[in-house]
């Protein structure tokens, strides 16, 4: 998740159209464009087990340490830390403690390695006499839903409810998965939707890139990823965007008026501490055009819950303010800036986002794009399917993107080393290298333990 929500009184939503231009107010011009990260990791205590919320290897110490030593603030609910902030930078939970760091936006992937090996060096010193480790891996290889740890938001207790009535894996994605996600920005509403149409095309091959996610409940889930392929069944409502999402035509008002046909999970509340947590709303799910219609007892809805509702539409690209690549599993920190090089190489010129969309046939109706999802969730850079190769495909979407990156630093005189963040993932295509999910199997098949999978310190 993203930073924790600002509260206060905010304007009442009137129409469609007043969610729309809250989309539009984040378009900024092109020059001013940033990049934002998202990752998430699983944190082991001594026994090689992930972290509790209370006691001395913890995630509460992990918390009070980093806004004590290294000015994060800490975000309380019910009078406990469950996030910190610093500047446009934040540190939350996921449900199970995934740990994550929701970056400031930057404008080049230099200032993005500098704020990560920050970010390690402060959890270097938090932890070093913990025994804490960190694993980069998408999927809990040892955990069931059952014998996870609970983190104490409001918000996820309500999700547990939730999540068995709409799909049979949505308590696995909480509390067992981790993800890395960039975040872009548009500047017109034409651009973000070309952005969210080419990121769709995308899936394929960004599932099969970072798929990073073999072992589930000890054993291999016959996935390379089996984290891309479990949102196929988490809540189809909030993450099916095909009916319009390839559409050259679809519009912001489409994916708005989409979002207020999917059910509403919950509603901000205020507590008496000043602290805020969730109410959850019905027993039968209201969607957000019903509380437009009806409300909610006396309560009307504003832009603060529109946003929040926005903030649980699960897609593989999500639009807010900004766009969410949210398709990648996790992978070792070493190679987490190439999301970021790949992202700014490929969405930030108008040319390589003409040039991959045609590589990726956009317009053809059809192209089984879930299919291809499907297979590249299952065999990653080795999934072939009649006319379509991932492992070529991927080759294809590097080579522009690296040429791409070139073509900006000539413009820009900036970031001239951005394209070697990409070169882990031309020797993963190329064969030079196991793919990600192939080392975690191999370790874990020698050594069938979350410890033998960490990858930091």
């Amino acid at each position: 998740m993203s930073a924790p929500q600002k509260s206060g009184p905010t304007p009442p939503v009137t129409s469609v159209q007043d969610c729309v231009d809250w989309v539009l107010s984040g378009a900024r011009a092109p020059k001013d464009f940033k990049i934002g990260t998202e990752f998430e990791r699983f944190a082991l205590g001594p026994d090689g087990l992930t972290l509790p919320y209370e006691g001395h290897a913890s995630i509460h110490t992990l918390l009070t340490r980093l806004a004590d030593r290294h000015g994060w603030t800490p975000y309380l609910e019910a009078g406990k830390p469950i996030a910190l902030t610093r500047g446009m930078a934040s540190i939350s939970l996921e449900p199970a403690g995934q740990f994550e760091l929701s970056g400031a936006p930057f404008a080049t992937v230099a200032e993005m390695r500098a704020e990560l090996d920050q970010h390690l060096l402060e959890l270097a010193d938090v932890t070093s006499d913990l025994g804490i480790t960190l694993s980069h891996i998408g999927f809990n290889p040892v955990n069931t839903v059952e014998n996870c740890h609970r983190m104490p938001k409001s918000r996820y207790g309500i999700m547990r409810r939730i999540m068995p009535m709409v799909g049979t894996l949505g308590l696995d994605m909480m509390h067992l998965t981790c993800t890395v996600q960039t975040n872009m920005d548009f500047s017109s509403g034409a651009e973000a939707m070309e952005m969210m149409r080419l990121g769709h095309l995308l899936s394929p091959v960004l599932v099969a890139l970072y798929a990073n996610s073999p072992i589930r409940h000890g054993k291999d889930s016959g996935y390379a990823t089996f984290r891309a392929h479990l949102w196929t069944d988490v809540d189809n409502a909030r993450c099916d965007v095909s009916k319009f999402v390839f559409e050259r035509s679809a519009t912001i008002e489409d994916y708005v008026q989409w979002c207020w046909d999917v059910p509403m999970y919950f509603l901000d509340i205020a507590h008496e501490d000043g602290s805020h947590g969730h109410q959850e709303l019905f027993d039968a799910p209201m969607t957000f055009r019903q509380f437009f219609e009806r409300g909610f007892g006396d309560r009307r809805p504003t832009m603060a819950d529109w946003e929040l509702h926005a903030s649980t539409m699960f897609p593989d690209v999500r639009l807010k303010k900004y766009l969410e690549l949210r398709q990648c599993d996790v992978v070792p920190a070493e190679a987490l800036p190439s999301l970021v090089a790949l992202t700014k190489g490929i969405f930030y010129s108008p040319d390589a986002r003409k040039e991959v969309m045609t590589l990726l046939r956009d317009g053809d109706a059809t192209v089984n794009r879930a299919g291809l999802r499907a297979l590249a969730a299952k065999d990653a850079l080795g999934g072939v399917q009649g006319e379509w190769n991932l492992r070529e495909l991927s080759a294809e979407v590097l080579k522009i993107a690296r040429t791409s990156l070139a073509q900006q630093f000539a413009a820009s005189g900036v970031d001239g080393k951005a394209s070697e963040s990409l070169d882990i993932l031309d020797e993963i295509v190329a064969g030079q290298r196991p793919q990600f999910w192939q080392t975690v199997r191999d370790r874990w098949n020698q050594n069938p333990t979350f410890t033998a999978l960490k990858d930091w310190p």
